[in-house]
């Protein structure tokens, strides 16, 4: 039987701390969820002030007098979502954070990059923006516990590349009947080319480029049994615009032409 999650986006955002900014204290009538990208500050709440800095992160919770300072010499950097629901309250009790333990630590640093540019992109569509955002904070949200129950920081890595490879492998089933290039994939889950290929030939043993081709060649044999569509109509379905080079590819994968597949399922 599915869980039922109620979550309520608010909003999200970025700052870039002068030396000793301070916020507070004051009140919000929300959750929000800071992660802190460069530099360092200190963050007070219930009584206790604890210092943080990069790859470090913390909670504000509704209805709590809280105050956070960038530090004099190497003020913070920092990007936060806010939301509310009767569903954080239990998220929370999963990753062990409340009011006299609101921070937590996450790798890497820059995990949050690509769901700020995400959540950023979604608010911009003229349609579905709402349930786009909403479904983005619901995945947002359960990336962010797998992260933070992990054994330990050091046995989060693993994970954490299974994640990178996660989002590239779904990035490729959404777009493979476009063009789609590794490089601007890479930058857009917040990675270097370089270090995603290695991360797929780590986990499958195939390049991405690979990747994208195998799962094409499938989604083209898939469409070889709509007699409907010709090999060129399947071609661009499956983002070649060269039936040539689409039947080069296909043979190369397969080991036999489209047209002699599609007789082998006739």
């Amino acid at each position: 039987m599915c869980e039922s999650y109620e979550l309520i986006y608010y909003y999200h955002g970025k700052q870039y701390c002068e030396p000793g900014y301070t916020w507070g204290p004051g009140v919000k009538d929300h959750y929000k969820i800071l992660f802190i990208h460069e530099g360092k500050g200190s963050y007070h709440i219930n009584g206790s002030t604890y210092s943080l800095k990069k790859g470090q992160g913390f909670m504000v919770f509704p209805n709590t007098i809280c105050q956070m300072k960038a530090d004099e010499h190497e003020p913070w950097v920092y990007s936060w979502i806010a939301f509310q629901g009767s569903s954080v309250d239990p998220l929370l009790s999963q990753v062990n954070l409340s009011k006299t333990n609101p921070h937590f630590h996450y790798a890497p640093a820059a995990w949050f990059d690509p769901w700020l540019e995400q959540l950023t992109e979604a608010q911009a569509l003229e349609r579905n923006s709402g349930l786009i955002v909403h479904s983005l904070l619901f995945r947002l949200l359960s990336e962010w516990v797998d992260m933070l129950t992990a054994p330990n920081q050091i046995g989060y890595l693993p994970k954490a590349k299974e994640v990178y490879v996660r989002k590239a492998i779904d990035y490729m089933k959404m777009n493979y009947y476009s063009k789609v290039s590794i490089s601007e994939l890479a930058s857009m889950i917040g990675i270097d080319r370089i270090y995603l290929s290695s991360l797929f030939k780590e986990s499958l043993q195939l390049s991405p480029q690979m990747y994208l081709l195998h799962y094409r060649m499938d989604k083209a044999c898939d469409l070889m049994n709509n007699q409907q569509l010709s090999i060129s109509d399947i071609s661009h379905s499956v983002g070649y615009t060269d039936p040539l080079l689409f039947s080069k590819m296909f043979k190369k994968i397969k080991g036999i032409s489209p047209s002699h597949y599609r007789k082998k399922i006739v």
